[in-house]
């Protein structure tokens, strides 16, 4: 079963963002630099990342 690309919460990350973010880390981008590409805001990528640790 594929999961909906669309979130059930706009505050909610998609699989596609959490792809974008990934690729960011390993880019060496920063938070800032990695929320524009989805159009989320910097703190959310910032709980996603110390989510991960």
């Amino acid at each position: 079963m594929l999961l909906p690309d669309k979130p059930i919460d706009p505050r909610c990350l998609t699989q596609d963002d959490r792809i974008v973010i990934a690729d960011g880390v390993q880019a060496f981008r920063s938070a800032a630099a990695i929320a524009e590409e989805p159009g989320k805001h910097r703190f959310t990528i910032y709980r996603e990342l110390h989510r991960g640790r």
